[in-house]
This record gives structure tokens, sequence and C-alpha cells, in this order.
């Protein structure tokens, strides 16, 4: 899903924890539903490399498949595993906001990141699963070659990416059986 989307989404949840005067679960639900993405920031400078801390160049980096390594350390079923527990267990209402805020952002990205390549989208988001394929934003994603970023910052930033067709061009083996036929 686009950061746009997932601001919209998140700001919607916020706004009916927030109409229930529910403050800390709202403040939960934004850093988990938007303010996640922090680890692409991460990953584009410690990762990447990347210097040009400009809105708009991260945003190209990404949306037109410019990543090598994808470790995305937040986006992890097994960090979401420990942090329900945790929640569950405590019922600290910030870090319930978190997980419910986290878990539907995942739920976007399987959605509508899923349409998008054609290896497993529900395997990508193991941690485990990224390090044992060495982070590798191929391997895990598919051979891609750089598309291009919708036009404008803020169309890109809440619509999608011109997909390359070489995204979608794998091996048999790897494809999904939506994306076989």
């Amino acid at each position: 899903m686009s950061p746009g989307g997932h601001l919209v989404t998140t700001a919607v949840a916020c706004a009916v924890a927030a109409a229930h005067q529910q403050w800390a679960l709202a403040a939960g639900l934004a850093v988990g539903g938007f303010g996640i993405d922090v680890d692409h920031a991460a990953d584009y400078v410690l990762v990447e490399g990347r210097r040009d801390l400009r809105p708009g160049a991260f945003l190209r980096h990404y949306s037109e498949g410019h990543m090598r390594r994808t470790v995305l350390v937040l986006h992890s079923w097994e960090l979401f595993a420990v942090l329900a527990a945790l929640a569950w267990s405590s019922g600290v209402c910030w870090l319930v906001g978190y997980v419910g805020g986290g878990l539907t952002h995942l739920a976007l990205d399987l959605i509508f990141n899923g349409r998008l390549t054609p290896r497993s989208i529900v395997l990508f988001y193991s941690f485990a699963y990224r390090a044992a394929h060495g982070f590798d934003a191929a391997r895990l994603l598919g051979e891609s070659r750089p598309g291009s970023a919708a036009a404008g910052f803020w169309r890109a930033f809440f619509g999608t990416a011109e997909v390359s067709t070489a995204v979608l061009d794998s091996a048999t083996g790897h494809a999904s059986t939506r994306r076989r036929g």
C-alpha cells in the first residue's frame, strides 16, 4: 500500500480512538499504523547507504524498485507475535494500539503489495525468511527493472508506482499459483 494509504487508514483509526478519548490507544495506532515505516528509512540510510534525504528521493527509491536489500525489522511476524503476547498479558493500551495499527498495516501491505510480487508476500513479512535469503530484494521480491514513480511527490505518496513487467517474471517454481496461470 502507498504511504498515503497507510496515513489515511491510520488517521481514521486514530480519529475513532480519539472520539472515544482513548489517547494512548490513538498514539499506539499512529505509531503502529504509520510510524512502522521508519524501518524503510533505516534501510534506506543504513543498509542501502543512500544519503539523499529529500522525501521525494526516498519515495522514488522504493516506488521505483531500486532497493537491493530489505531488512525491514519492524515489518515482521516474529516481532508482532512477541508484541501481541506482551500486549495481551500486560493490557498496556498504547501497546495494544501499536499491535493493532501494525497488524492492520501488514494486512494492507499483504493485500496491496501482494499484487506486485510473484514471490510469497506472506513469507516476505517473516524476518527469518528474509534473513535466510540474505535480505536480497531480488531473491525475495523477484527480479525487477526500476519502474517509474507517479509524477510528483504527492501523487506518488498517495498512489502507486508503475510496476515493471519484469517484477512479475520469475521461475515457475517460485511464483505463487495465482501467478503461474
